[in-house]
């Protein structure tokens, strides 16, 4: 175990107190919090259009994980202001700084090229790495979200087993990352693996970001109501999607839960188109395992993972690879900041896999 450090001190006999050993972070719990944390440290920080998730990862990953909501229009100052907590929570331990985001990303620069706000503003050219050294004097990477989760599964996830590594995400798009020999394909510009832009359904008027028959237009979380509502209206059927106001990915498969056979069919469609973009993605990459993420995968494994199950052998090739939910969950990201700073897959514990 590293040397520890205490952090802040209770006045109380630790023989008193019960401990809780997370990784290598020991947490002593009394009415007096007491926190001894293992150094160094770095702090990991995952960006999201609608809320940041945060906190100190020791070699184990990532720790007291926090969440805020994200300000676009102030971001290199929020992030610097949550680092100096950090900073501040564990007595200067923090020397590095690992950040994923959503958005296009020059990792090179440590510059978000591109990030898109909840409002539908884009904002260009976010200098996170500059901020934090100036401010801070903290070495600081920027990833993309979808490579730091797949980079994240290759070290502590599933993926350690295997030579190729695809993560995918199931959220408000659909994203991707792809990791092989311990390096992530970035492409000419960075921008590889971009799956959610895979045409899945070559004859339709269905787009997203000005691709015709995308993959995430149809299967994401804002995907799954734009195809539904586009067979409502091509569709006789009765559904009680048809009464639902503001109709969400999360309203769908609940009336599919619930019975609802329009529904039901929607969801089916989309298992095939589901399996048609993994299949594309194996028949590219010719990965050992994909692994999936995101909410809306998350939290429908019934109709995500079984759906892809069922209809695979039909887009692939060869064999088809391994296809499971990550074990890392929520965190998978925060996990990638961690593997980007503590190094290679064979320094860090293999985990368990939680879900099939």
């Amino acid at each position: 175990m590293p040397v520890v450090e205490i952090v802040r001190m209770t006045n109380r006999n630790l023989s008193d107190s019960p401990i809780t050993i997370i990784g290598s972070i020991i947490i002593i719990l009394p009415s007096e919090r007491c926190i001894v944390s293992a150094a160094p440290a770095v702090a990991v920080i995952d960006i999201g259009s609608t809320r940041i998730r945060y906190g100190p990862a020791t070699r184990e990953g990532p720790v007291a994980v926090e969440t805020e909501r994200t300000e676009p229009m102030a971001l290199t100052t929020q992030v610097v202001d949550i680092v100096e907590r950090l900073r501040t929570q564990f007595a200067g331990t923090i020397r590095h700084v690992s950040v994923s985001t959503t958005g296009l990303v020059d990792s090179e620069q440590g510059v978000i090229k591109e990030f898109d706000t909840v409002d539908g503003e884009t904002i260009h050219e976010i200098p996170i790495a500059f901020a934090m050294t100036d401010a801070l004097g903290l070495p600081t990477t920027v990833e993309n979200d979808c490579t730091a989760a797949t980079i994240g599964e290759d070290v502590f996830g599933a993926g350690h087993q295997f030579d190729t590594v695809v993560h995918v995400t199931f959220g408000t798009g659909i994203g991707g990352g792809v990791v092989t020999d311990g390096s992530p394909i970035r492409g000419e510009q960075g921008y590889a693996a971009e799956v959610g832009l895979i045409p899945i359904v070559a004859d339709d008027d269905v787009s997203s970001t000005g691709v015709r028959g995308a993959w995430e237009a149809y299967c994401s979380g804002r995907g799954i109501p734009q195809f539904t509502r586009h067979r409502l209206a091509t569709d006789d059927r009765s559904s009680t999607l048809r009464s639902t106001e503001n109709l969400s990915a999360a309203d769908v498969f609940a009336a599919a839960d619930a019975g609802d056979a329009f529904a039901q069919s929607i969801l089916e469609r989309l298992a095939q188109y589901n399996a048609a973009g993994i299949g594309a993605i194996a028949n590219t990459y010719n990965p050992g395992i994909i692994t999936l993420g995101g909410s809306v995968a998350l939290q429908n494994p019934d109709w995500i993972l079984d759906g892809i199950h069922r209809h695979l052998d039909d887009y692939v090739l060869a064999d088809p690879p391994t296809v499971q939910l990550t074990s890392l969950g929520e965190d998978i990201e925060l996990y990638g900041g961690a593997a980007a700073f503590f190094g290679a897959k064979q320094s860090a514990p293999v985990m368990e896999q939680r879900n099939d």
